[in-house]
């Protein structure tokens, strides 16, 4: 292990049954561990439940500038040592880069993967480096108008548009989102933004494991990239969330429950 992934720990939250299969639950940007808890966690109980913080969210700080690829290792490490030897990855938009990125790093410890709202990542370099000053120029512009604008603004996006109509719910994940550090959010989307992750390009083709690819319904965009991707991942299959949007997880737990179940049900 390079010595400056020695100071850094993902956090790791267990639950459920430790003798049950593991899910490692992989929360979107600005989100946390707790994003699943209350109404995911509690219809998953017979399974190992592995909540994790992403770096630079919630309780897993990052102290310096790290490498991808290493950051991936040292989660691998920590799940060994939890006596956890294989997994499933369930991610949600930022986490669902990450669980492709885990499937291609170490495919033999992974048997499925579940994506929400999410994608393996860009597709050219080009494409990165454009994304790379959009996501600087978005910090930028959280440096400019204060913690509790930027929040407010990011979830005015037509990607929460479902979210927003149920203001109650919107203000709950707001409080949550604001627990975050503001310098620690632009150090994750650096390290782990779309601009920022591996090209898989034509190693999709090896990723030949089952693949769930869950949608909300209204989520155009994401939609069409993971009817894309049916084309590329050998075992994939799509699935959509009705009357839901990008955050269809959050808009609507019950259903989205149902689907991972049966997946999962079908592919253990």
């Amino acid at each position: 292990m390079k010595p400056d992934i020695d100071t850094f720990t993902w956090h790791l939250q267990l639950s459920g049954n430790r003798d049950g299969q593991p899910l490692l639950w992989l929360h979107g940007f600005m989100g946390s561990s707790t994003d699943w808890a209350a109404e995911i966690l509690p219809h998953f109980s017979d399974y190992c439940n592995i909540c994790a913080d992403l770096p630079g969210h919630g309780r897993s700080a990052l102290s310096t500038r790290l490498n991808f690829s290493d950051l991936l290792e040292r989660l691998q490490e920590q799940l060994q040592a939890l006596s956890i030897s294989t997994y499933i990855p369930i991610g949600y938009s930022m986490g669902g880069r990450l669980a492709f990125n885990l499937l291609h790093q170490f495919p033999e410890t992974i048997p499925a993967l579940i994506s929400l709202s999410s994608a393996p990542g860009l597709k050219t370099t080009r494409e990165q480096q454009d994304r790379r000053q959009a996501d600087a120029a978005l910090m930028d512009q959280l440096d400019q108008i204060g913690w509790p604008a930027f929040l407010e603004a990011w979830y005015q996006s037509p990607l929460f548009a479902q979210l927003q109509t149920d203001p109650a719910r919107l203000r709950a994940v707001c409080r949550s989102r604001a627990a975050n550090d503001p310098r620690q959010l632009r150090m994750a989307l650096e390290l782990l933004g779309n601009g920022a992750t591996p090209l898989l390009g034509d190693k999709l083709a090896a990723l030949n494991k089952p693949v769930l690819l869950l949608n909300g319904a209204l989520d155009d965009k994401y939609c069409q990239i993971s009817h894309e991707l049916l084309g590329l991942l050998p075992q994939a299959s799509q699935a959509v969330i009705l009357a839901a949007d990008h955050a269809f997880h959050l808009e609507k737990p019950l259903e989205t429950v149902t689907v991972l179940k049966h997946f999962l049900s079908e592919t253990i």
